[in-house]
C-alpha cells in the first residue's frame, strides 16, 4: 500500500490508494475529491478575513441603533413632562462585542476493483463553520445631585452665541433659550398664556429680530474679556456712521433701557442691582427648555376628556403659534409611517413628522444641548475573554 498526501494552505489530505493499474474513472474521481476539498479549504481561509469586513458594518448600525435611542429616549421625556411626569434617562456606557468564526472540512474517498453488484466508488466530503457574536452592552442611568443640577442650572450663555456664530439659525436658538434680557421676559412656562404675555412675546421677539439684524450687520457681537476670565463677557456695540444701523442700536438700547453713553455692557445674571455698565441675560436651563417645548405636543382626545392632562390654548395668530410652539408632536393610534422619530405611550404614538423641519430643527438643538450639558457616563474598559482549553 502507497500512501499519497495533498496539501492546501494548512490542511492535508490523505487517501488510500491500491497498487493495482489505475484506470482513467479512477483518476477523475479521486481528482474530483482533492478538488472539493481545496474548495473547503478555500472557503475557511476565507473566514480569517470576515473580521475586518464586519467592523464597518456593525459599526455603523450600533451608531444607527445608538442615534435612533437617543431621539427615541428625548421625545418620551418630553411626553412625560407633558403629563406631569418625571424625566428618566438611560445612557449607553459601552458597547463591547465578540466575534468568532470556525469550521473544519473532511474529504475522503476509497476506489477498488468493480464488480458485478456495484462500481466500487466511494467519494464523500463535508464541511461545517460556525459563527457567533457576543455583544455586552452596558446603561448607566443619569441621576443624582450632579445631573440634576444640570438639568437645572441655566444653559451658559457663552454657549448659546457660540452656537449662534457657529451657524445655528439665531431666531429660533435664542427663542427657545433666551429666558430674559433686562427686564424683558420671554414667555413664562404655563399652561395657558395671559393676554400680558403674548404681547410680551411680540416684544421679546421684535428685540431677538433687533440683535439679529445687527450681528448680521457686524454693529453687535458677544466677547470675552481675556483669557484668563473666560466666563466674563461683554455685549459689545460698533460705533458706526450708517444711520439705518445707528438707528437700529439707539432702538434696542431704548427697548432694553440702557445707557446710550456706554458702548460695552459686561453680561450679568443679576436682575436687582444691575449697574448702568451691565446688561442681564439669562438663559433658561435644560429642564425649562424641555418643559416649553412640551408644549407642543398634540394630546389625544380621550386623555383630554379623562383629565389626564390639561389642554392647551392655541392662539389663532401664526406668527404667536410658531414662537409657543417651535416643536410640533403628533399623536396617533396608528404607528405612522411619515416620522422621523416616534415612541409608544399611554396607548398612542408620538411622533415627530419628516416634512416638519423648524420641528426637526428645534428637537436637534434640544439633542445637542442635552448632550453637551449632561454629564459623561462613566465607561467601562475593554473586556478580554481569552479562551482556556483543558
Amino acid at each position: 500500500m502507497q500512501k499519497i498526501q495533498y496539501s492546501n494552505s494548512e490542511t492535508l489530505v490523505s487517501s488510500e490508494v491500491c497498487n493495482k493499474e489505475t484506470t482513467g474513472t479512477e483518476l477523475r474521481h479521486r481528482t474530483l475529491a482533492v478538488s472539493v476539498l481545496i474548495m473547503l479549504c478555500l472557503c475557511l481561509s476565507a473566514c480569517g478575513r470576515f473580521g475586518p469586513r464586519q467592523i464597518p458594518k456593525d459599526s455603523f448600525s450600533y451608531n444607527e441603533a445608538i442615534a435612533r435611542s437617543s431621539n427615541e429616549q428625548m421625545l418620551v421625556n418630553l411626553v412625560r413632562l407633558r403629563y406631569r411626569e418625571v424625566p428618566v434617562f438611560l445612557a449607553v456606557g459601552s458597547v463591547l462585542t465578540q466575534y468568532f468564526y470556525g469550521g473544519e472540512a473532511t474529504a475522503n474517498a476509497a476506489f477498488g476493483k468493480p464488480t458485478a453488484d456495484a462500481a466500487n466508488e466511494i467519494i464523500g466530503a463535508g464541511g461545517r463553520m460556525v459563527y457567533f457574536e457576543r455583544p455586552t452592552i452596558t446603561y448607566s442611568p443619569l441621576g443624582g445631585q450632579k445631573f440634576t443640577q444640570q438639568l437645572l442650572t441655566p444653559i451658559p450663555n457663552e454657549l448659546v452665541f457660540s452656537l449662534v456664530q457657529s451657524g445655528w439659525p439665531p431666531d429660533q436658538l435664542l427663542m427657545m433659550s433666551l429666558e430674559r434680557v433686562n427686564h424683558l421676559e420671554n414667555i413664562p412656562f404655563s399652561t395657558i398664556p395671559s393676554v400680558e404675555s403674548l404681547e410680551g412675546l411680540r416684544t421679546f421677539n421684535h428685540m431677538v429680530q433687533v440683535i439679529i439684524e445687527l450681528s448680521r450687520r457686524r454693529s453687535l457681537e458677544m466677547q470675552g474679556n481675556n483669557s484668563v476670565t473666560p466666563s466674563i463677557r461683554s455685549l459689545v456695540f460698533k460705533q458706526v456712521q450708517d444711520n439705518e444701523t445707528q438707528s437700529l442700536i439707539d432702538e434696542l438700547k431704548g427697548m432694553l433701557c440702557m445707557n446710550p453713553d456706554h458702548s460695552s455692557f459686561r453680561v450679568t445674571d443679576r436682575v436687582i442691582g444691575r449697574k448702568p455698565d451691565e446688561v442681564t441675560i439669562r438663559v433658561r436651563s435644560l429642564l425649562a427648555m424641555m418643559g416649553f417645548l412640551s408644549r407642543g405636543i398634540e394630546i389625544p382626545a380621550a386623555h383630554i376628556e379623562e383629565k389626564r392632562v390639561e389642554e392647551m390654548v392655541f392662539p389663532v395668530d401664526p406668527e404667536l403659534r410658531s414662537l409657543l410652539f417651535p416643536l410640533r408632536i403628533h399623536s396617533s393610534v396608528e404607528r405612522p409611517s411619515d416620522a422621523v422619530v416616534a415612541v409608544w405611550h399611554y396607548d398612542h404614538w408620538y411622533y415627530i413628522k419628516h416634512s416638519d423641519h423648524m420641528s426637526k430643527q428645534a428637537f436637534g438643538l434640544l439633542t445637542y444641548l442635552f448632550q453637551m450639558q449632561s454629564p459623561q457616563a462613566q465607561t467601562l474598559g475593554p473586556m478580554i475573554t481569552v479562551p482556556t482549553s483543558q
